[in-house]
């Protein structure tokens, strides 16, 4: 009996290229931004690639090509409830391209020069890429400029340090996270009452661009509120005395907006001054110790800048410019999000869902 031949039917780029009667070759240059391709050929391919739900082979291509790249990634050791989630952010994206990425992590306190310092040892290990929280400091600017003199692309998350020369900034519009507070705020207060922002480390772009947006949108909204800021540079203790000395010494606050993960110590000072109900507050960022203050009504609202998005798409950035040469818009923005009491469990339902998903890969 003669035996049959069992034609299997074409899968991955060879399915594309005949369903769309093209070259694989063409295929190929399309998928990878390589070589010679029309706008409309590459459209067409890449809307046949996601009918398909065509996944790319990463791991082989990579072994293939022998490539293989350092990310130093450096954050600082404060503010960990958003951090922490930043850089789990960086690992989960930077997971299906492990073979060709090995990435660094660095922590560094947030003392004077020490974020310099970290990065001035990125560049002396001539290493091929660095993700950092720069200050936005002359001293970073330098070194980040340094570093694009050795091709060594420079990505900020989080803030930005834009005359610097780095690569692209993945930020959460803190502008307009800003203006999101404010604009909560001024609903939930009193006539009267003087308002209190609570910012974190004024050298970073990050916070002095959500002060300008919420004093901006205060304006517009309310224009004869009188406001207090003060730097707690995301020290914990700067910030639970900064809070306490103002709770005594302005007696009628209207509402009190923190700026940045640190607002724990700020709420620990209004409970133990006996306001923390009387006064609204807004915070920013999600995590578990925030949690409580937002169901009991404590928190009004959360400004949540989406760390693990930020990471995610940092590392994403970064993989694309060493690999496949192709650089990232000027800046990268995350939408900032608000959680408030009625679709807090709404968030925690994902953040659980994404913890189960991480510790299944593990």
């Amino acid at each position: 009996m003669p035996k049959r031949t069992i034609i299997k039917p074409a899968s991955g780029i060879r399915a594309i290229a005949e369903a769309l009667d093209i070259s694989v070759a063409t295929v190929h240059r399309a998928l990878h931004n390589q070589g010679r391709v029309s706008q409309a050929t590459r459209e067409r391919v890449l809307r046949m690639a996601e009918e398909q739900k065509y996944q790319p082979n990463l791991t082989a291509r990579n072994l293939r090509l022998n490539r293989h790249f350092r990310v130093s990634v450096h954050l600082p050791t404060t503010i960990a409830a958003f951090f922490d989630s930043l850089r789990a952010g960086i690992e989960e994206a930077a997971s299906p391209f492990r073979s060709v990425l090995e990435v660094e992590f660095h922590r560094y306190t947030r003392n004077p020069g020490r974020a310099q310092a970290s990065l001035r040892s990125a560049l002396e290990a001539g290493v091929h890429g660095i993700i950092a929280v720069p200050p936005n400091t002359t001293q970073m600017a330098r070194l980040v400029k340094k570093a694009r003199e050795r091709a060594i692309p420079v990505i900020c998350v989080s803030t930005d340090s834009p005359e610097s020369g780095r690569l692209t900034a993945v930020t959460p519009h803190p502008y307009y996270g800003g203006c999101m507070a404010a604009e909560v705020l001024a609903a939930s207060m009193r006539k009267r009452g003087h308002v209190v922002v609570m910012a974190g480390d004024l050298e970073n772009l990050n916070q002095t661009e959500k002060v300008r947006g919420f004093m901006e949108m205060l304006a517009r909204t309310d224009a004869n509120r009188s406001v207090t800021l003060i730097e707690t540079r995301d020290d914990p203790e700067q910030a639970f005395k900064g809070a306490l000395r103002c709770l005594r010494e302005t007696p009628q606050i209207g509402g009190m907006y923190v700026t940045s993960a640190n607002s724990i110590p700020v709420l620990q000072a209004l409970r133990k001054e006996d306001r923390l109900y009387a006064i609204p507050v807004v915070t920013t960022d999600l995590f578990p110790e925030l949690v409580p203050y937002l169901r009991d009504g404590a928190v009004r609202a959360t400004i949540y800048q989406c760390p693990e998005m930020q990471g995610s798409l940092a590392i994403r950035a970064m993989y694309q410019y060493l690999m496949e040469s192709i650089a990232p818009p000027s800046c990268i923005g995350v939408i900032p999000q608000l959680v408030m009491k009625s679709n807090l469990e709404l968030y925690l339902r994902k953040s659980a869902e994404q913890a189960g998903k991480t510790a299944m890969r593990e």
